[in-house]
This record gives structure tokens, sequence and C-alpha cells, in this order.
């Protein structure tokens, strides 16, 4: 029996998916099953010696690389094929460029790469191995080293449209990844494959040839049922379009049912159509009633028409958003979407807009913004489209290392031909400023009754305070002028990684540390929430000087605002036991969530909140540091904005004042 090692590392626990579909569709084959024998697969981020030393006499070492992992995973292989020589070292997965001449080049120890999808490669190529003399050319899908020569063989064909693949839930390949410790794990989950549309950020649509093709869904039920049954709390479905077609609907249903018979599982994490639908919405609104929803993506990327058009992203229009949200509010059905940094024809202007346009047209609760990253196979990556748009890029250290860890990077965009580094830079402290104070509250309900009466636009409001607080030498706007400097660094320190950017200054990191040691996770938003929230009377000090600056009129109707605007933030002293208890000359509670006309009318609110979080699954603690941040901003993962930052509506009790 010729032994198969499967590297698919990741620092999430996630159910090795790739693993569990390319072993089941090969085992079909009886030859397959005859010849090979599939070790446990290394799915925990680990250092590079360790998991050496955990290969014994493999015949065939499989890599699943993306861009999180491959530089370790290929580490890993060096190291083994120096060892055994004899030891095949395949390579599949996203990040392996289907533009392959130079890449044996680099990695000569690798022996074949996997192009695309992988289950019909995968079991040709084992089948050939099994031959006395192999001959790879054969097997399409695949690229293979001869003298550090890539010989590519051609496209591979796909998986007819009932994706015959055995699941790897019912069929207990991975019974022994769930049962191995008590860790919450996230199982990754697919209904259907494809995706209809060809961004050209993205190598999605690329893999997997646009056309969509499902699981049965006696299959489908069988493995929720699978879920309550085994107890798995977190289901990411991987879908790229999830809600496009009509039975997700009832894929929907049959997970609620589920938790009503089980308990299980807790959330759903989804990656949802990008036109948002009829059937989103009801999938949203089942999933919501049953605080089983993360929340609904209203996906946009860019606001501007010729940035959509330029990167052939769907368009839908600002007023269909508008109609969306409007719809989505009135079930107060959390809803988010998500701005890329740095695509084509994308200006300083038009990127600070379209986060303004979101608070127009009432997406207030999450915005999140994403640098542009190029993938391997994805169009803007290839040279054409650099020239075009004049990308201006640099490789980037995806996180801090590990110790024994290879460090994994990625080809960030820090500029393009219309919006040079400078620009770049401004608009990322822009967009962690707005996610912090308007997504986190800190300005929100200001800015909002500011704007609702011609006051001040968003736009001014936001650019004008940035600048204001990057000018003020306050102890409250310190943190805006730490993530402009830290932002700065991040461009001119080629070892600053992407992700855990804050963990690299001691400053920022210490701080950070008082409320949770522990934490890896910090947004950049978060270092200035948290911030603000140890300097609250300094900062809405300073708020009530700019708004005066501005011109506002300081009317006891500003005064009443101000106060509802601090006292709506959660803070660290909030003691859930006994509550907290306001009094206003406003209406604003009406005037804010009910959408009623502020009038003056003495209200006490009552704020009961226990627990934050999408499912409530944070409780609160009055003064103890770890439970306020997880409570007031939520883990870094899985992650939403959803039931945070401020006391909610819902446990808000009112009382109108004869």
């Amino acid at each position: 029996m010729k032994s198969i090692y499967f590297l698919c590392l990741n620092m999430i626990r996630f159910v090795p998916y790739a693993y569990g579909f390319l072993q089941n569709y090969a085992r079909l084959d009886e030859k397959i099953s005859k010849n090979y024998t599939w070790e446990e697969p290394f799915c925990i981020l680990e250092p590079v010696k360790m998991i050496v030393e955990k290969i014994h006499d493999p015949d065939f070492l499989f890599l699943s690389c993306y861009v999180w992992n491959h530089n370790q995973q290929m580490e890993i292989a060096k190291r083994v094929k120096k060892k055994y020589p004899e030891c095949k070292v395949i390579c599949g997965g996203p990040h392996i460029p289907d533009l392959s001449d130079s890449y044996f080049s680099q990695y000569p120890f690798a022996d074949v790469l996997v192009h695309g999808e992988g289950e019909i490669p995968v079991r040709n190529l084992l089948l050939e191995y099994i031959e006395k003399t192999p001959d790879l050319n054969k097997v399409k899908g695949i690229s293979f080293n001869v003298g550090s020569k890539a010989v590519k063989t051609g496209v591979s064909g796909k998986l007819s449209k009932d994706l015959p693949v055995p699941s790897p839930y019912l069929n207990g390949l991975f019974d022994s990844f769930f049962n191995k410790d008590s860790t919450n794990k996230i199982g990754l989950w697919e209904t259907n494959r494809g995706c209809p549309f060809s961004c050209c950020f993205c190598d999605w649509g690329v893999r997997t040839t646009n056309k969509i093709r499902l699981h049965s869904m006696q299959r489908i039920s069988q493995e929720i049922e699978w879920f309550g049954q085994n107890k798995i709390e977190d289901i990411y479905i991987t879908d790229a379009n999830f809600g496009l077609l009509e039975r997700d609907l009832e894929i929907a249903e049959l997970l609620v049912a589920c938790k009503k018979k089980y308990d299980f599982p807790k959330r759903i994490r989804i990656q949802f159509a990008k036109k948002f639908n009829t059937i989103v919405f009801e999938i949203s609104r089942l999933l919501f009633e049953n605080q089983m929803l993360w929340g609904t993506t209203l996906s946009m990327q860019s606001v501007d028409l010729n940035v959509l058009k330029a990167i052939k992203r769907p368009h839908v229009g600002i007023d269909n958003y508008k109609k969306a949200k409007e719809k989505y509010k009135a079930y107060n059905i959390p809803t988010y979407t998500e701005l890329i940094l740095g695509l084509p024809l994308e200006t300083k202007k038009s990127f600070m807009e379209g986060i303004c346009t979101l608070f127009d047209i009432g997406m207030h609760d999450d915005f999140r913004m994403f640098e542009l990253v190029l993938l391997p196979n994805a169009p803007l990556f290839q040279d054409d489209m650099r020239k075009e748009y004049g990308l201006h890029t640099k490789m980037k250290p995806v996180r801090r290392n590990d110790p024994g860890c290879e460090k994994e990077y990625v080809e960030l965009v820090f500029g393009t031909s219309t919006m040079p580094v400078e620009d770049w830079e401004y608009c990322f402290v822009f967009s962690e400023t707005a996610q912090a104070l308007h997504n986190g509250g800190y300005t929100r309900f200001v800015a909002r009754y500011l704007k609702e009466n011609n006051i001040l636009s968003y736009y001014d409001f936001y650019n004008n305070f940035l600048k204001y607080m990057l000018h003020s030498d306050s102890e409250s706007s310190k943190a805006f002028n730490r993530v402009k400097k830290l932002i700065n660094a991040f461009y001119n320190d080629p070892d600053m990684p992407q992700i855990n950017r804050v963990l690299t200054q001691p400053d920022m990191a210490g701080f950070l540390g008082t409320f949770n040691p522990k934490r890896k996770g910090w947004q950049l938003w978060t270092y200035i929430w948290l911030w603000i929230s140890m300097n609250t009377d300094g900062f809405y000090m300073e708020l009530f000087n700019f708004i005066k600056d501005q011109g506002v009129i300081m009317n006891e109707t500003i005064e009443d605002l101000m106060q509802y605007q601090k006292e709506i933030m959660l803070a660290l002293d909030y003691d859930p036991l006994s509550g907290k208890e306001v009094h206003y000359k406003f209406n604003w509670f009406d005037y804010f969530y009910n959408d009623q006309i502020l009038k003056k009318e003495p209200t006490i609110l009552k704020y009961n909140d226990k627990r934050m979080g999408a499912s409530y699954q944070y409780g609160l603690e009055k003064n103890d540091k770890k439970k306020f941040i997880t409570a007031a901003i939520g883990f870094s993962y899985p992650y939403s904005k959803f039931r945070h930052f401020f006391h909610q509506f819902e446990k808000t009790e009112i009382i109108k004042v004869n």
C-alpha cells in the first residue's frame, strides 16, 4: 500500500474539506482503494520541524495551497523530499498558478501541480502512479516537473452536474477531526459549486468555469442531520452565491428545523448571492429569527460605476441597495457590505464618498474594508491589467510568524494610476475611523441627526472630524494619529505583516493587552474604539468643540443629543445586574429607532443589556475588561458587528414622562 500524507494548514480550525472530497472521490475507484492508504491530514499550523517529524515513509505528500499556508507547506515538502527522495510532492489549491512555467525552477522538489478543480486529476494521477511506468502526459489538468521545467497536460474534465463525490461527513471521514478535542471547529459545507460571475480581483469564477452544479437535496438533508447529532456549532457555507437558487431557502429551513431539534448548529456563515433577491431576504429573515445569522452581505466592493465596470463586477444600483436595506431594516435583520481599497479607477474622493454613500442609504451597522490582494489566478494578477491600471504593489507578510514557521506573503496594491500611495494611506485611515466611530457608534447618532437635518453631510462630518483629530493634541485624539503613523509604517516596512500589524507595535499591543493579552486578532479600528472607551469624556469634549467649529448652533437639542450619544455607548463600568437609567428632554429613541418626528418629550430610557453578540453569546460583567471587549467588539473570527458597541434597542425600556 502506498501512503498519502495531506497538508491543509490553517490558523482557524476548519474541517479539512479538500482532503475529504479528494479522498472520497478517488476511493470510488477500487484500484485506488486497494493500493493507497490515507493518513490523517495535518490541519493545525505548527512549526515545520514538528510536522516533518510526524511524517514517516511517505509515498505521496499532497499540499492544499492557499495564500495563508503556501510557504509553510512548501518548506515542509522540501524537507520531506530531502528526507524521503522517492516521495512525490503534489501541489494543488487556489494558490497554485495556472501559468506554471517558472514554478518548478523555484520549487524543484515539487513533482506535480494540480490546476483548478482537483477531484478528477487527483484520481487519474493516483491511477497512473499504480502503473509500473507512469506516463503523466495522460493525466489532464496538471503540470509536472521535468528538469525543473513545467510540462502542462491540458485542461481536465470537470465533475458532472450532480457532483458525484460521497459526503465526508456521512461516511465518517471527519469523525476523528471533530472528536479529537473539545475546541470549537468550523464545518465547511458545500451545497453547490461554481460562480456565474468573473470579477477581475477574484479567481473563483475562473476556477469553476462559471457553471453551477448541485449536491442532491437528499445528501444535504442527511448532512444537516449529522451536524445536529454531532453538535457542530458553526457552519460555513462555501457556496459562492448562496441564495441564488430557490432550493437554498429549503436548505435554510432544514437548518432551522435541525437547530430546533438538536440545538445545533448554532450559527451559519454564508457568502450570499452577489445580487440580492427575495430568496436571500427570506433566508436571512429565517436564520435571524432563530438567532443563527452572522449577517447578510449586500455586496458592493465599490460604489463607483467606473470601478465596477473595470473589475467586471455586477452592478445593482444604489437605489436598489437602499430598497434592500430598508426591507432588511424593517425586520431588524443585520446586513453588512464589503469595500476593497485600491481597485482600478478608484480615487481618494470616490472611495471616501462611497463609504458615506453607504451611510446615506441607511447602511450604518457594518461595512468592512479590505486591501486589494492580487491572487495568482485572478485576471488583475496578469501583466496587461497591471499596466493598464498602474497597479503599484508590494509583497507583504500575511501575519506574524510563530517560532519555527515560515513567513507567508501576499501581494498588496498600495496605489494605482488614480490613487497615489498618499491617498491610499489617507483612505485607509478614513475607513478605520468611519468603522470605529460610525459602525462602532461613538458618533453615529450625532452624525445621523446632522445629516438628516441638512446641517452636515456624512462626508463633511467624517472627513473634517478626522482632520480635526489628527491636528489635536488631546489624549482622546492620540489613537487617530497612532493609526495614521502605523499605516504609513506598514507601507514602508517590508517586514510588517498585514493581519497582525498592531501587535508589531509595543505601545499599541501593550494597551490592547490590558483587555485580553492572548488575543491576536486586532483590527485597527478596534484600537481606536477601545482607546476612546478609556477616554470617553475627553473624546466627547472634542466632538462638542468640533461640531461648534463647524458652525452648528449649540442649542438644547444638540446638547441633549450629545448626552444621548455618550450614554448609549457600552462602557466598562456598566452593570448588567442593575442596568442603566438615563433621562432626556427629547424622544431620541423613537426618532432613531422608530422613524418618528423629533419632538420635545421628556423620556426615561432603561438599558437592560445582559448579553451581546449576534446570538447573545457574549455575557457582560461590570469592570471585567476581557468580557467587556468580547461583548463590545466581538471576536476577530467569525466576525459580525451586530449587537455590539452600544445598548441595544430591543433591550431598552422606554418611559414617557408626563
